[in-house]
Formats: C-alpha cells, sequence, structure tokens
C-alpha cells in the first residue's frame, strides 16, 4: 500500500493511523469502537484539533477530533451531541437545518436540527458491503463485455479492469478481518436530498434520499489508480474534484458526469473553492495555487512566495482570497493575484478558514479554534504579565 498524502496525513500526521489498544509481538489490537461511541464532553475542545469551519445563517459550526463539534451563534460556543467520537473531516449543510459531516472509519454523520444534534448514517463496515457490492456487478458487466467482443485492444482494456475489480474485492475481504480504515475526507450537499462523499483510495458516494441509503459511484471517475479524492466543491451544477498526484474533474450536469481536466500539478491537491466570480481555486503541496477563469479548461499559477503546503481557502466579502496551510500561513490574494503573506503568531497547522467580519477570520487546525486578528489567550496573557512582573 502506498503511502497517505491525504490532507490529514500531511497536516495530523498520528491522527491518520488507527488507536492502537495493545500489541503482542507482532500482532496490533485495533478500536473500532470510536465508530459508534459517543464523543466526550470537554471544556477544553476549542483548543483541541479542529479541522473544518463553517457558516449556517448565524451560526458557526466546527468539526475535528474524537467527533467533536463545536457551534455558536450569540457569544458562547456549545458542543454538539454527537454519536460518534471518530476524527471527523469535513462538513456541510444544505439548508439552515440540514447538515452532513464525513469522518474517518467511514463514519458520515447528519444533524436535522442546525447541528445541534447529530447522528450515524454510514460508517466502514456498511461501506465494505456497499463497495463489495459495487465491485461484484462491475465483474459481472466486464465479463459479459468480454464475451461479446472480438476486438483484441478492447479485450485487453476489459481483462485488466476485470482483474483490478478481482483485486479490489480482495482488499474488502482482507479489511473486514482488520476493521474499516478508510477515511472520508469532503463532501458537498447539493441539496437537502443529494450530497457526494469523497475519500481516500478514490473512495466517491452518492445519496438522493438525504442519506436514508447511499451507492457507489466511483466508477464515474478516471482514476484506475485508486488515487485519494480530496476536495469536492461547486455551485449548482458546476462542481469540482481534485486530489492526490494531481486528480482533477469538473461536472456540469450536478454530477452525473464527470470529465477529467487537464491537471495545472501532478502532486497533491488539497483544498479548493469558488470566487465570487466563480473563478475555481486549487491549491495543495509545496505552496502550489492556481485558478481558471474557464471552470478549470485552463488554470494560472499563484505566485504563493511560500513552499509551505497549502489545505484550504475561502472567498472574502471585498473580494480577495484567503488561503491557509502550514506553520500558520495566511496568504490573501486579490483580483490581480498579488499575495499578501500573513503567519498566525501560533504557527500552527492551519486546516480551514472563514470570514466572520469584515477583516476578521476564524482558523482551524492543529490547535483548536484560532482568530484574525490573533486573540491572545488567557494563558499567554498570564504568561506576559509574570514576565512583566519579574522585569
Amino acid at each position: 500500500m502506498r503511502l497517505s498524502l491525504t490532507p490529514l496525513g500531511v497536516l495530523l500526521g498520528a491522527f491518520f493511523s488507527t488507536t492502537v489498544l495493545a500489541q503482542d509481538g507482532d500482532t496490533t489490537i485495533t478500536d473500532y469502537d470510536v465508530i459508534s461511541a459517543p464523543a466526550l464532553s470537554s471544556d477544553r475542545i476549542k483548543s483541541e484539533v479542529l479541522i473544518e469551519v463553517t457558516t449556517v445563517g448565524t451560526r458557526i459550526i466546527a468539526v475535528g477530533a474524537h467527533g467533536n463539534i463545536i457551534w455558536k451563534e450569540s457569544d458562547n460556543w456549545e458542543q454538539a451531541k454527537v454519536d460518534t467520537s471518530v476524527l471527523l473531516t469535513s462538513v456541510a449543510f444544505a439548508d439552515d437545518q440540514n447538515g452532513w459531516a464525513t469522518g474517518h472509519h467511514g463514519v458520515i454523520i447528519k444533524t436535522e436540527d442546525g447541528g445541534k444534534t447529530w447522528k450515524r448514517q454510514l460508517d466502514g463496515f456498511e461501506l465494505m458491503t456497499l463497495e463489495k457490492r459495487y465491485f461484484e456487478q462491475r465483474i459481472e458487466k466486464l465479463k459479459e463485455q468480454l464475451e461479446s467482443t472480438n476486438d483484441e485492444d478492447v479485450i485487453g482494456e476489459l481483462e485488466w479492469q476485470l482483474e483490478e475489480a478481482q483485486f479490489q474485492i480482495s482488499n474488502i475481504e482482507a479489511a473486514r478481518e482488520e476493521g474499516p480504515s478508510k477515511p472520508f475526507l469532503d463532501l458537498y450537499a447539493k441539496d437537502s436530498q443529494t450530497v457526494m462523499a469523497i475519500g481516500a483510495y478514490g473512495t466517491f458516494l452518492k445519496t438522493e434520499d438525504g442519506g436514508e441509503s447511499w451507492q457507489v459511484i466511483s466508477g464515474r471517475l478516471e482514476n484506475s489508480g485508486g488515487y485519494h479524492l480530496n476536495t469536492i466543491f461547486g455551485q449548482g451544477d458546476d462542481l469540482y474534484i481534485f486530489g492526490e498526484a494531481g486528480l482533477a474533474f469538473a461536472s456540469h450536469d450536478g454530477g452525473e458526469s464527470w470529465e477529467t481536466l487537464d491537471s495545472p500539478y501532478r502532486g497533491s491537491l488539497f483544498g479548493g473553492h469558488l470566487d465570487a466570480e466563480s473563478r475555481v481555486w486549487v491549491y495543495g503541496l509545496r505552496g502550489n495555487a492556481f485558478v481558471s477563469d474557464d471552470k478549470g479548461q485552463s488554470f494560472t499559477t499563484v505566485d504563493t512566495g511560500t513552499r509551505i503546503n497549502l489545505s484550504a481557502g475561502t472567498n472574502t466579502n471585498k473580494g480577495t482570497q484567503l488561503i491557509v496551510g502550514h506553520s500558520g500561513t495566511i496568504l490573501e490574494i486579490n483580483g490581480q493575484l498579488e499575495v499578501k503573506n500573513r503567519t498566525h503568531p501560533s504557527s500552527s497547522v492551519l486546516t480551514d478558514i472563514i470570514e466572520v467580519a469584515d477583516g476578521e477570520w476564524i482558523m482551524t487546525g492543529r490547535s483548536g479554534l484560532l482568530h484574525w486578528p490573533a486573540k491572545i489567550t488567557e494563558k499567554e496573557a498570564l504568561a506576559t504579565a509574570t514576565q512583566q512582573g519579574a522585569q
């Protein structure tokens, strides 16, 4: 199995691996109770790992480690009730009430009350069942196609696809012995019924009934290598997926069909977003960032002035773009692609950013919830006061 270069693998290291309960010689016992164990209540949740943040009407919601979800509508942050304690990787809302979050171990959860309570709709065990059924059906279809053609070139391609599908079945059967390990990495909620979720090793799912049932649609993408799908975003029928090894796809019919784009970069692309003019922004390893004004048909390179990995971004009310990454990096990019490079005082890994007021931003990351302009913590204030008193 190749090394992971997903956003979480790069940004959060150990969080990508399975919890280890005990080791006996070469045998590792893993804990999948986190799938069904509820998130624990904590008064330190704002300073623990948070991965993504979004706004829903007047409410701000952030998701992260151990199933933690926090929300704020007025002055105080509150912790949501969540029936899983896996690492949550993304969150998206279709309207003020209906939202979904994805996580490790194949978990997808849903809220119907604006983010206050969340319940599991899918887990990794169910995901393995869905994928096995998908590949079994694919194998039957490929065998039928092989029986109906005499074209040697076509036969060679079909035989390769058949071998790959059979290999996937073997992987799923082996995974049943070890437990589910595939994380979901992002999702897109088109409306209250239609949601798409993507993840590691080419995982691509869709629901058209609000999450009551899910179907595997990985075959809609040209991704025979099973590379990780890292980010999905869009508006209306125009959707985009970017991922590992420069994967780049676009759909202009709401996700029914996808075209493979000529990628601007062959390394991993971690995040992307649309700006107010529907331009496509995408960014990833080593400070690489690009923008397209023709729906991904061509890209312009943005000179970010950094080699830091970039993970997420957003459009501001004044039309600039904010992109965050490792080492507290915050980039603000204007319409002329001029970059203002800031560093948050925490120097923390940053995983997401939103604008809450003109010039005021909230970020998530390894250090939890962070602000710009930076707000000094009580601990920092005490340390400063102590130092000044000593002088």
